[in-house]
């Protein structure tokens, strides 16, 4: 992506950097968040049975929950890119079909 400001931008770059941080985004909740979201999943899905959860160290939960936090802190900064993006393409579209 490109390193200047998103002021600098022109319209065609803004729409190809906010379609590659659609794609990083949909990549990253596959590949990443869900498998992670599903691995919590796993083991807290046992937390409602006294005998299973015992099975479960703590650390376990921890590490895995940890893991998920990390994957949607990333999730987040995506988004807050992706966003930026798409205000300054609304922004530029507007001042091009009023003809600034």
């Amino acid at each position: 992506m490109d390193d200047r400001p998103i002021e600098q931008l022109t319209l065609r770059e803004l729409f190809t950097n906010a379609e590659g941080l659609v794609r990083e985004l949909n990549e990253h909740l596959e590949q990443s968040f869900l498998p992670r979201l599903r691995a919590v999943d796993e083991v807290v899905r046992s937390h409602a049975k006294p005998d299973e959860r015992k099975e479960i160290a703590d650390s376990t939960v921890r590490s895995r929950m940890a893991a998920l936090f990390d994957s949607d802190d990333f999730s987040q900064r995506l988004f807050s890119r992706l966003e930026r993006h798409l205000v300054a393409i609304d922004q530029g579209a507007t001042q091009a079909i009023q003809g600034r």
